[in-house]
């Protein structure tokens, strides 16, 4: 097994389809549909809507917990209306891997789901994208667009039964972030968020400069064969004024099904290795939130010099090094205002 170096970190991303890592392959054919086959019996966390909060809690976090495992993944985007004069629908977009995502921290009413990358017969190991779920969120923290970030409070109405979901990048700078109810109803257990703004996805940033972020809503639903992301996109530029413009729409399909035909033993060993130090660098975003009420990381749109000094960092940890507190200050004094 060997760990990504912070500058290949692109490469490997170019073969998945999530919120941080996306170089699209066009398909030859028509795309095919990524629905699973489903097992014969399938259990579902809760058949029917349950009938206290006390209830329903447990089965939002019943949902949540069914998140995490190890699985193919296959990622599709597909532009399907045309918002803008004259804008021309880009080709379909597909890619997928092999993931392992792990539950490091689980306090009740909070939850945290670190995806790992292991790809290849060689098993290449790349920390991947995270995602925390907070139940009835007090604030949250939301993407205002060109790299700046803004908590907003939530009302109590607004909070209550609801849980916010955080998304973060490869190296915990924060992405964007929801809040929604899971329903459970009809055999299906979901989770919709509301309308969200996001940065500009990575799969297309290398390819395109004729938008600079998206509205999207998200949702996650269990499946017999394991669990999706539905997003539906709104491709958004930002105009010199400061007003915003929708140039196309996109459906997108993110699909985990569980497997049980492959290693994922590479990435529970880098995890052990480096989860010290990656747990170093959340809490030095955490402080850095909780002291701004708004900030911007830098340099946009993804911020490649930054993630490249993180994981140099994460290098020195998985080789047994013990990284100094100040090493990670210095480089949010480079890269976060």
């Amino acid at each position: 097994m060997r760990s990504l170096p912070a500058l290949a970190l692109a490469a490997s991303l170019s073969l998945t389809g999530c919120a941080t890592g996306y170089a699209a392959k066009q398909p030859k054919e028509a795309p095919k549909p990524l629905a699973e086959n489903a097992p014969a019996t399938y259990t579902p966390p809760c058949a029917s809507n349950p009938a206290t909060t006390q209830a329903a809690f447990d089965c939002d976090r019943k949902s949540i917990l069914a998140m995490a495992g190890e699985f193919r993944v296959r990622f599709a985007f597909d532009e399907t209306v045309a918002l803008a004069p004259g804008y021309a629908p880009h080709a379909a977009q597909r890619s997928g891997g092999t993931e392992l995502v792990e539950v490091i921290a689980d306090d009740g009413e909070h939850i945290s789901l670190q995806h790992i990358l292991v790809l290849g017969k060689d098993h290449t190991v790349v920390k991947h994208w995270r995602q925390d779920w907070q139940y009835q969120p007090r604030q949250i923290l939301r993407f205002r667009g060109l790299g700046r970030f803004e908590t907003q409070a939530v009302a109590t109405i607004d909070a209550q039964g609801a849980w916010s979901q955080t998304v973060y990048e490869v190296d915990d700078a924060p992405r964007y972030a929801g809040i929604g109810r899971w329903t459970h109803a009809h055999g299906e257990d979901a989770w919709e968020s509301d309308r969200t703004l996001r940065p500009l996805p990575r799969r297309e940033y290398t390819k395109r400069s004729d938008y600079q972020a998206l509205d999207v809503v998200n949702r996650h639903a269990l499946t017999p064969a394991g669990w999706v992301h539905e997003q539906d996109n709104t491709k958004l530029v930002f105009d010199a004024d400061g007003t915003m413009h929708a140039i196309a729409r996109e459906q997108g399909l993110n699909s985990y099904t569980r497997i049980a035909d492959y290693d994922f033993g590479a990435g529970r060993d880098y995890w052990k290795k480096t989860s010290t130090y990656w747990s170093a660098v959340r809490g030095a975003w955490l402080r850095f939130e909780s002291a701004h009420e708004s900030f911007t990381t830098s340099p946009e749109p993804n911020g490649e010099p930054r993630i490249d000094e993180f994981f140099k960092l994460a290098e020195r940890a998985e080789k047994g090094e013990t990284v100094d507190p100040s090493a990670i200050d210095a480089i949010f004094a480079n890269y976060v205002r």
